[in-house]
């Protein structure tokens, strides 16, 4: 005779057991603010990229540069930093960038409202989001040669 409780060695009744016991638990706040405030500083070594064009902001051509309208287009991104800089055209179904020189790495996307998802750079500096980022988002970048960079939040869609 053991003195195990009766569901110890049943491994399904564990998990339950498990996750009844997880979703009875509660984090101090202070615990929870110290978590935050770790994985805050996961980008902390990145360089600030600055933003050069925003084609949301950009003005109107003069009259006799303009071309025939062709309707809305992406939404084209310029972000430059020391040594590199990032291109990015956000379309409907996705998000495209390039960085300049053109080398591999990972792109990072950090989300407001949710976790983040991280996409491969390939090795002329192509990557694409998809889908799209819902909501507020901004871009940390890391190539394979030790460069790293931070975007400023980028929202989507007016």
């Amino acid at each position: 005779m053991t003195n195990e409780p009766d569901w110890w060695s049943d491994d399904d009744r564990f998990l339950v057991e498990l996750g009844e016991a997880l979703r009875d638990a509660q984090a101090p706040e202070s615990f929870l603010r110290a978590g935050r405030a770790a994985f805050a500083w996961r980008t902390a070594d990145a360089e600030l990229a600055e933003l050069r064009l925003d084609s949301w902001l950009a003005g109107p051509e003069p009259a006799g540069l303009r071309g025939e309208p062709q309707g809305p287009g992406p939404r084209a991104l310029s972000f430059t930093a020391r040594h590199l800089s990032l291109e990015v055209e956000i379309h409907p179904d996705a998000v495209r960038g390039q960085l300049v020189p053109g080398q591999p790495g990972t792109a990072l996307v950090l989300r407001e409202d949710g976790p983040g998802v991280e996409v491969p750079i390939d090795e002329v500096g192509w990557f694409v989001i998809q889908p799209t980022p819902a909501g507020r988002f901004r871009l940390h970048v890391r190539t394979t040669a030790g460069a790293a960079v931070l975007t400023e939040w980028i929202t989507p869609r007016p």
